[in-house]
């Protein structure tokens, strides 16, 4: 690939502190440093994955903005991204384009969500991903860096820049970053990627337009049961309206499921069971958004519509008895696609 095939303008600069002064005083950054995106850098990305500049990587349907590989892989060299994570970002972009996620509103809204990109399959530890202790922190090039490239595409390309059009009441760090991998060795239960229907092996991410996550300890119990009580109770935070819940369970507590043989369905059901109050109660508290279609205060009302709104991911570190849940933004809802691995 010829480096003027790269349509992008070009600008120079006498030092790396002019450089990190033009994106930061033209709101191309989230705030932080970021690598200079030279020709070179970029074409080794597009290399990487076989993708030629203009290739549209997927278009979004509200402002029908085109995602090109040129756009996408400048921003993953900004954010400090490896070649071999190009086709995470690459695939989680993607997905953000979809419909069902609705980036648009997701980007605008008040609520301060995020975009999450879970991994799951064994791409994530050929590129060497963090899944286990410390895995929505700092600390791994891969995580903090895929999960940047992807807020700096909505940010520097889309165009959702904080008090512009990201109307975020709160904001909150995961708009820096907010990736991990799924732990496959922490659970016999199929990888998410298999789960959502992928063929055994393959690799996906898996995008959430995010809220903060809740981290409730468990204390005490040994039964699915007894381990999932507080997790399901920490639901409840939540409010009824919430259309999907990432749950991250720790290796500790996947232990006790993994003894009783529970599926990841049962863990579902249970969940959906345990966060259920009647209507009249969540009203009480101001929790419904639209109280005058109830017509029975008896009416039993889960956070989410149905079990299947839970994706439940072994994660975290070892002996460590703590569950983490993470809603997702309104009218969005989770989009999963395969990882092209080049070959």
């Amino acid at each position: 690939m010829s480096a003027n095939s790269i349509s992008a303008a070009r600008n120079r600069f006498e030092d790396w502190e002019e450089a990190q002064e033009y994106y930061l005083e033209n709101g191309l950054t989230d705030g932080l440093p970021v690598v200079v995106p030279t020709e070179a850098r970029v074409s080794a990305m597009l290399e990487h994955c076989g993708l030629a500049p203009g290739q549209v990587i997927g278009v979004e349907g509200i402002r029908q903005k085109q995602f090109t590989a040129e756009k996408v892989a400048i921003n993953a060299v900004m954010a400090g991204c490896k070649p071999a994570y190009f086709p995470v970002v690459v695939a989680a972009v993607a997905a953000c384009c979809e419909r069902p996620f609705n980036l648009h509103a997701s980007s605008v809204s008040t609520n301060g969500a995020t975009i999450l990109v879970l991994v799951s399959g064994p791409y994530a530890q050929q590129i060497g991903m963090n899944s286990k202790a410390g895995l929505m922190g700092n600390g791994n090039r891969a995580n903090a860096t895929i999960g940047r490239a992807v807020n700096l595409v909505k940010t520097n390309f889309y165009g959702s820049s904080p008090q512009g059009m990201d109307k975020s009441t709160f904001g909150q760090p995961g708009k820096i970053s907010f990736c991990f991998a799924e732990d496959l060795e922490a659970s016999s239960w199929p990888s998410i990627a298999t789960a959502k229907g992928f063929p055994g092996g393959v690799s996906t991410v898996t995008v959430f337009a995010a809220m903060s996550p809740i981290q409730v300890e468990v204390v005490g119990g040994r039964t699915p049961r007894e381990v999932l009580a507080g997790p399901a109770q920490g639901l409840l935070a939540m409010g009824p309206d919430t259309p999907e819940v990432l749950v991250v369970i720790s290796p500790e507590l996947m232990t006790y499921i993994d003894k009783a043989a529970w599926s990841r369905e049962q863990v579902q059901e249970f969940l959906f069971e345990r966060s259920r109050l009647p209507a009249g109660e969540w009203m009480a508290w101001n929790r419904l958004k639209r109280p005058w279609e109830i017509n029975r205060p008896e009416e039993m009302i889960s956070c989410v519509p149905s079990p299947g709104c839970f994706t439940v991911v072994p994660a975290g570190g070892d002996a460590t008895p703590y569950a983490d849940l993470i809603a997702s933004w309104g009218s969005s809802r989770s989009v999963t696609k395969e990882i092209q691995i080049p070959r």
